[in-house]
């Protein structure tokens, strides 16, 4: 993936963060937002899924309704053996996921949340992806962890 490619994606999933954001709203107006606890956990599960079989981010084939991942991590070539989903909780219009990751590469284990989003379709965020769009002046940057600098040198 070139840099090119990779600022175009970076913008895209920018500009659908925040139409996203900006359809959630205020109020109980949010909870209407949020997928159903069965279809967040199934969108997950197969997105994960997807992962651990060497498929790419994105739309996940086979949801209904439609979704799609964002794992900044996953696009620059971190390999993922297998992860355990180990809860949820939801706090207004955010559902988030807790899970433990197993990594081929670079080898290790962690645990991160992924917040879910949205119901057609339902958007998938990894935290520090879901952090640094929420809060563009003041996210995580992508230096540091995984082969980050090594796959930005090729």
């Amino acid at each position: 993936m070139t840099r090119r490619d990779m600022s175009r994606g970076l913008a895209m999933f920018a500009v659908s963060t925040f139409l996203l954001v900006a359809a959630v709203g205020c109020g109980d107006e949010r909870r209407e937002a949020l997928p159903s606890d069965e279809s967040a956990r199934t969108a997950l599960d197969l997105a994960l899924s997807s992962w651990r079989d060497g498929k790419k981010p994105g739309p996940i084939t086979g949801t209904t309704p439609p979704a799609e991942i964002h794992d900044t991590r996953w696009s620059l070539g971190d390999r993922l053996a297998s992860y355990e989903i180990l809860g949820e909780e939801k706090n207004g219009a955010e559902m988030k996921f807790n899970v433990r990751l197993t990594l081929a590469q670079p080898a290790g284990v962690q645990e991160v949340k992924y917040y879910v989003l949205g119901r057609d379709p339902v958007m998938i965020f990894r935290d520090e992806d879901y952090a640094r769009n929420i809060n563009m002046d003041n996210g995580p940057s992508l230096n540091g962890g995984g082969n980050a600098r090594k796959r930005r040198s090729r």
